[in-house]
């Protein structure tokens, strides 16, 4: 059953603290939560804004409407052979605490992208980069709920129009969907090409002594 909060702070809800209400707040953790929330008369009644880790947003007045958190977590694989695993995650999930995750299993292509801050959704709506990697590198395919028909559709790396900074997401489809999770396909140990051409990653390698890094090596460096 749906939870909808009445003059709810905002503050913990974005990295910069603003201390700005929300008339409604509901927090959703599966996609049959959304699903759900898309017919109450909450949602058609309302303007609506959609969070996840609050670290691109800007809370300067109070939202006149319902604010969703998006809590939809777990992450498994959906795919794996000799060379490669290919990895679903949830939308709500801290993308730092994901790529520290893909680490401890061995997992390569996210450690140059350590210490983003935000949610593994807001992930491809921006193809976050950092050191020479962006998301589209390992980003194998999404899932999101269309916001007019409630229906849940699969995204391909050419359906989501990856460009510097961007997606679809951010511009033909902006406001439309609501990402659920997302899958990459990383790389086993002996198959991964560590990506070390930014000056900053081999310059503290090479302080620490550090000739033959590994994943881990190199997502240390980063942060």
């Amino acid at each position: 059953m749906l939870k909808f909060l009445k003059s709810q702070s905002l503050a913990k809800y974005n990295t910069f603290g603003f201390n700005a209400t929300a008339d409604l707040l509901v927090e959703l953790n599966s996609v049959d939560e959304f699903q759900s929330l898309l017919k109450s008369p909450e949602w058609k009644e309302n303007n609506h804004l959609i969070l996840g880790g609050g670290s691109n947003i800007l809370l300067t007045d109070d939202f006149h409407g319902i604010v969703l958190v998006n809590r939809i977590s777990g992450i498994e694989i959906i795919e794996e052979n000799e060379s490669s695993t290919v990895v679903k995650c949830g939308a709500g999930e801290n993308w730092h605490q994901f790529v520290l995750y893909c680490l401890q299993n061995n997992w390569g292509g996210l450690e140059n992208l350590s210490l983003i801050p935000g949610t593994v959704g807001a992930a491809p709506m921006q193809n976050i980069g950092a050191y020479g990697v962006e998301i589209k590198d390992t980003f194998h395919t999404l899932e999101a709920i269309n916001l007019k028909t409630g229906e849940l559709e699969n995204f391909k790396a050419e359906d989501c129009q990856f460009g510097y900074r961007e997606s679809v997401f951010k511009l033909g489809l902006k406001g439309q969907y609501l990402i659920t999770s997302v899958s990459f396909k990383l790389d086993k140990p002996e198959y991964h090409q560590l990506h070390l051409d930014y000056g900053i990653i081999k310059n503290v390698l090479d302080e620490n002594n550090i000739h033959n890094p590994s994943i881990q090596d190199v997502s240390n460096a980063v942060i």
